[in-house]
């Protein structure tokens, strides 16, 4: 027998219209549905328990912003023998070839310059809670943003020859 869902209707309604942008800001951060999918499912339940905060949509990119971000160094960390497995590529998330090219494009990026470019554009955060999230200074922030920027369009150049020949 299911039990019922508990939790406030406005609650309901805010992981029912933004648990898709949630979980695709953190398939961007951690690189594979299935973490992304772990993160949001361990912010929401955390969140719920804490229900209601003052700005609940903001306090849920972010939470999903800081547990992806700890995946990742987690995943640093790991020293492993065995290659892992390539990640779930899922088409229907990515709504445009564009997209699609973008995200394979962020994917080449190092960790820290890919978490840097979906926080500030993907996230709309700010240089500073940037920074807070990911350990660093505000200028090592716009330092990642710039490189990670330079090297889009580099990719984005050599992409465009490539089609036109």
């Amino acid at each position: 027998m299911m039990t019922a869902w508990g939790a406030d209707a406005r609650y309901t309604r805010l992981v029912e219209e933004h648990g898709r942008g949630l979980l695709h800001l953190a398939i961007l951060l951690t690189g594979n549905r299935h973490d992304a999918e772990d993160v949001v499912q361990d912010v929401l339940i955390s969140v719920a328990s804490a229900w209601p905060v003052m700005r609940p949509l903001a306090y849920l990119k972010r939470s999903v912003a800081n547990r992806s971000v700890d995946i990742m160094r987690k995943r640093r960390e790991v020293v492993t023998d065995t290659v892992p497995d390539t990640p779930y590529d899922d088409a229907g998330l990515l709504r445009h070839e564009e997209d699609k090219r973008f995200f394979e494009l962020l994917q080449d990026l190092p960790d820290r310059q890919r978490e840097t470019l979906v926080l500030r554009y993907h996230a709309d955060l700010s240089n500073a809670a940037i920074a807070k999230i990911l350990g660093c200074s505000v200028e090592t922030v716009r330092s990642q943003a710039h490189h990670a920027l330079a090297k889009l369009r580099a990719s984005e150049s050599v992409l465009a020859r490539i089609e036109q020949s």
